[in-house]
C-alpha cells in the first residue's frame, strides 16, 4: 500500500509544468495545485480502480505520453495568453512534446514487427503424432458444455435465501473426486448487494460427464471474491499484497477436500509489456483472505490450470503465424496456420487425459486470407499442458475435418429439430480422431451427444446419453470402414454364442432396439431391429450367436447375429 501511495504521489509530478512561464506568473501558479490533483487521480486510477502492476515498464508507458502532452498544451497555451512570449521559443518546447510523442506512438506501432521470431520461439510448438496423444477414459470424455452448465447452475440459484442479491461467476470445467465438473462461483449482484450482504453463500457444481447428475449448491461463505469492493475485492487484496506481479487471469477452484479456493494465474511482461510469460499462481483463501505464491512448478496438484486459456490462444496465433519470420507471415506464407473458428465464446477448449490432466486443445486450419471463407479441413490440431505450458501439434491429423465442420454436421442432422451444437473436443475414440459435439435446443438445454469421425463425415453416432452416442458410433464405425480394415483393429472382435435369459423391447421412433440379457453375463447386450430383422422374435432360452466388439462396457452393441427362428 505504502509502495502504491508513492507511486501515485510521484508520478502526479509529471502533471506539473515543465514550462518556466507557469511558475512565473500569477495567473498560471494558481493551477498548478489542480493540476497535481488530476496527477493523483490519474495514478489512482491506474493503481488502485485498475489494479495495474506497479512495475517500471508500466510507470514508463502511463507516464511519458503524459509529459509529452504537457509540453504542448504548456507552450501552446503561454504563447497564446502571454504576448512577450517569443513564437521561436514555444514552437521549441511544444516540438519536444511532439517528438516524444510521436516516436512513443511509432514505437509502439513499429516493435511488433520485430517480435515475430521471438513470440514463435515462445510459443513452442513440439511437432509429435497420434501414438503421443495420451489415452482417455471414456467415461471422463466431457459431453456436457458450459451453456448448458451455467443453465442448471441458474436454475440453483433460486435456492438461495436472497437469489436476487447474487449473479453467477465465470464457468470453469476442473477434476474433482476422479470425474470432471463445471464449477460456477456466486458473485454479488452489484455495491448495494455487497453492502447488504455478509458474505458469498458458496458455489454451484454440475457435472461435466453426465448430463443426468444432479446439480448441487455448496454453501461456503466467501468474502474475498472478485464482485466485492475496496478491501474485499480479490484482486486489489492480491495486489496490495504483491504489487509488482501482473495478474493474467483469475480462476474458482476446489481442493481435494471440497475447500473454496480462487487461483490468481501472475507472471511478467517481456518486450516491453508485449508478451507475458507465466511465472506461477497465487492461492487466495476467499473466507479469510489468507494467500499462498507458488511458482509454476510448484504448484498443488488439484490445481488445474496454471496457464489460463487466452495465454494457449495468444500462443497458438503466435505458433501458426510466425514460422519463418515477419515476412513469410505477409509475403511467402508457408506453412502458415491458424486456429479454426468454431464461432463459440471458446477459442480453446478443455481436454483431459485418462489421469484428467487439463490441456487447451484447438485444431488448426491454413492461414485464411481476410473475407475469405473458412476451410472446412484442419492441418493439424494442438494440445497446450494447462500446468507446464507444454503446446504439442499433431501434424498427423491433417486432411480430416476441422471442428467448424462437425458442429455443421451435427446441427443438419438435427435440422428439424433447431439444435445449436455447443463447443465441440477431439479425442482418440475406438483408434481413430473424433469429434464429441453437444447438442442443445435454443433454451440451452442439451438434447443430444453426438460423435463424429474426424476422417470420414459419414461415420457417425448420436444418443441422448454418452452411453448410446458412443453405442451408436461403434457400430456404425466398425460397419463403414474400408474393407480391407477390419473392426479388430479398433477393439477385439468376439464370437459366442449365448442362451437368451431376458428379453426387452424398446420402441424408439422409426426403430425397435432389443435388449438382451444372456446366461453368464453381467452386462446388456442390445442391437437394431432395422440392422435385425429377426431380433424381434428372440425369446428367453433361445440360443444365439453373435459378434461384438469388447469394449467392457455396461450396454454392450452386437454387430452380427445368427439365430434360427424356427427353434
Amino acid at each position: 500500500m505504502i509502495q502504491m501511495i508513492l507511486i501515485i504521489m510521484l508520478g502526479a509530478l509529471t502533471f506539473l509544468p515543465l514550462q518556466q512561464t507557469w511558475w512565473q506568473r500569477k495567473d498560471f501558479k494558481i493551477w498548478i495545485p489542480a493540476r497535481y490533483f488530476l496527477g493523483l487521480l490519474y495514478g489512482a486510477f491506474l493503481f488502485y480502480a485498475g489494479l495495474l502492476d506497479q512495475t517500471w515498464t508500466l510507470i514508463t508507458a502511463a507516464y511519458v505520453p503524459i509529459i509529452a502532452v504537457w509540453l504542448i498544451i504548456d507552450n501552446s497555451v503561454v504563447y497564446m495568453l502571454v504576448r512577450s512570449f517569443r513564437k521561436k521559443q514555444a514552437a521549441a518546447g511544444a516540438s519536444i512534446g511532439i517528438v516524444v510523442l510521436l516516436v512513443s506512438v511509432v514505437f509502439f506501432m513499429i516493435q511488433p514487427l520485430f517480435l515475430a521470431d521471438s513470440k514463435y520461439e515462445i510459443a513452442g510448438g513440439e511437432e509429435v503424432t497420434e501414438e503421443d496423444l495420451n489415452p482417455v477414459n471414456e467415461e471422463n470424455i466431457p459431453v456436457v458444455p458450459r451453456s448448458y452448465a451455467e443453465y442448471r447452475a441458474d436454475i440453483m440459484m433460486g435456492q438461495l435465501d436472497n437469489p436476487a442479491f447474487y449473479n453467477l461467476g465465470t464457468t470453469r470445467i476442473q477434476r474433482m473426486d476422479e470425474s470432471l465438473y463445471w464449477i460456477t462461483p456466486i458473485e454479488y449482484d452489484g455495491f448495494f448487494r455487497w453492502v447488504r450482504s455478509d458474505a458469498v453463500p458458496g458455489y454451484i457444481i454440475v457435472s461435466a460427464e453426465n448430463p443426468r447428475e444432479d446439480p448441487q449448491l455448496i454453501e461456503a461463505e466467501m468474502n474475498y471474491v472478485p464482485s466485492a469492493f475496496f478491501h474485499e475485492n480479490l484482486e486489489r487484496h492480491v495486489r496490495m499484497e504483491y504489487p509488482d506481479v501482473v495478474m493474467l487471469d483469475t480462476t474458482f477452484e476446489i481442493d481435494d477436500e471440497g475447500n473454496p479456493f480462487y487461483i490468481v494465474n501472475y507472471g511478467h511482461f517481456t518486450e516491453f509489456r508485449r508478451v507475458a510469460e507465466v511465472d506461477g499462481i497465487i492461492t487466495v483463501n476467499p473466507a479469510t483472505g489468507d494467500m499462498e505464491q507458488y511458482e509454476a512448478a510448484d504448484a498443488p496438484e488439484w490445481v488445474n490450470r496454471v496457464y489460463p486459456p487466452h495465454i494457449a490462444e495468444e500462443r497458438n496465433d503466435w505458433f501458426g503465424i510466425y514460422k519463418q519470420g515477419i515476412i513469410n507471415r505477409f509475403f511467402g506464407r508457408e506453412g502458415l496456420t491458424q486456429p479454426t473458428g468454431w464461432g463459440s465464446d471458446d477459442a480453446v477448449t478443455g481436454i483431459v487425459d485418462d489421469n484428467l490432466q487439463l490441456s487447451w486443445f484447438t485444431d488448426h486450419m491454413r492461414l485464411q486470407n481476410e473475407g475469405e471463407e473458412g476451410s472446412r479441413s484442419m492441418v493439424g490440431f494442438t494440445m497446450f499442458d494447462a500446468r507446464t505450458g507444454e503446446l504439442r501439434y499433431f501434424r498427423d491429423a491433417s486432411g480430416s475435418l476441422n471442428g467448424r465442420t462437425a458442429m455443421d454436421l451435427a446441427e443438419r442432422t438435427f435440422r428439424r429439430d433447431d439444435y445449436v451444437a455447443g463447443t465441440p473436443s477431439l479425442y482418440n475414440i475406438y483408434g481413430t480422431y473424433t469429434w464429441v459435439v453437444p447438442l442443445m435446443d435454443r433454451n440451452s438445454v442439451l438434447r443430444e451427444i453426438m460423435l463424429v469421425n474426424a476422417r470420414d463425415e459419414n461415420i457417425y453416432g448420436y444418443g441422448e446419453t454418452k452411453q448410446e452416442a458412443f453405442n451408436a458410433y461403434q457400430l456404425e464405425l466398425s460397419s463403414s470402414t474400408d474393407e480391407d480394415v477390419v473392426p479388430g483393429e479398433f477393439t477385439d472382435l468376439i464370437e459366442d454364442t449365448f442362451t437368451v435369459q431376458r428379453v426387452y423391447h424398446w420402441d424408439r421412433e422409426e426403430n425397435i432396439t432389443v435388449r438382451l440379457w444372456l446366461e453368464g453375463e453381467d452386462r446388456i447386450f442390445t442391437l437394431g431391429a432395422s440392422s435385425h430383422p429377426t431380433a424381434v422374435f428372440i425369446e428367453p432360452g433361445d440360443e444365439i450367436t453373435i459378434s461384438y466388439m469388447d469394449n467392457n462396457e455396461s450396454v454392450q452393441p452386437i454387430e452380427e447375429l445368427e439365430f434360427d427362428v424356427s427353434q
